[in-house]
């Protein structure tokens, strides 16, 4: 996709680091979720992306209301304390362009040599025909880095029963495992069934789940009063209604 455009602030190799992508689905818990993780660790932007698969948007920054900078519809984050990276989308893919973006964002990250990616998604709630399980599910790759410890938390997989793999109301988390399997990069995806709403508790849930994982935060501390919300969830759903109507 020649129109592309990878603006990096900070060139540096990415070994051994994780990359996490919110793909863009019901309750938006995987931006949501990304947001948290952003503002939690404090990371910091290292890129922003433009392309003829994302939709234009343009913001404040959403972490830090004294800043001077604005935030875009792609834009990449960097924690050097837990090597992780977020990817955050804050618009959905084009669905013409999205394969060939989705092939981009691997073919960037293999050449910064990262070490593996997750995908933060969401299932529409009517699609768990087990109400009484845990609302979260996974899809590993066979060269996923958490197979152990995932069995070791026995976590339910998802039981894939359509070839190619299908996620209703996951967006195009499909899409992107499909195209880690063919460029051999270990993946796991991480989903919660929810329904649309104030789905902010299901970020809480998300990243509370995916840390038993992943060391994202310190064990040293209550985990709950490590997370630090986005000043940008104030305005979650608009401003107040004027009091003038009353």
């Amino acid at each position: 996709m020649g129109h592309d455009i990878w603006n990096f602030i900070d060139n540096s190799d990415l070994n051994e680091y994780t990359l996490i992508v919110p793909s863009v689905a019901v309750g938006n818990v995987g931006q949501l979720s990304c947001d948290l993780l952003i503002s939690s660790l404090q990371m910091k932007k290292i890129a922003s992306v433009y392309s003829p698969a994302l939709i234009p948007v343009l913001g404040y920054d959403p972490y830090n209301l004294q800043s001077n900078s604005l935030s875009s519809s792609c834009e990449i984050y960097k924690s050097d304390r837990k090597n992780i990276v977020v990817l955050q989308l804050r618009a959905p893919l084009i669905c013409k362009s999205a394969r060939i973006f989705l092939e981009e964002i691997i073919k960037r990250f293999k050449e910064k040599n990262i070490k593996d990616i997750i995908i933060l998604t969401s299932s529409f709630a009517h699609e768990n025909k087990h109400i009484s399980t845990s609302p979260f599910r996974f899809v590993a790759s066979e060269s996923s880095l958490y197979k152990k410890k995932i069995l070791d938390l026995h976590w339910i997989e998802h039981k894939c029963v359509d070839s190619p793999l299908k996620i209703y109301g996951g967006g195009f988390s499909s899409l992107l495992y499909e195209i880690c399997q063919e460029n051999s990069m270990p993946c796991l995806i991480l989903y919660k069934y929810c329904s649309e709403g104030d789905n902010i508790p299901d970020a809480y849930d998300m990243i509370s789940h995916l840390s038993s994982v992943v060391p994202l935060f310190s064990d040293k501390f209550d985990l709950l009063s490590q997370m630090i919300q986005p000043v940008s969830w104030k305005l979650l759903f608009g401003r107040p209604p004027p009091r003038d109507i009353y």
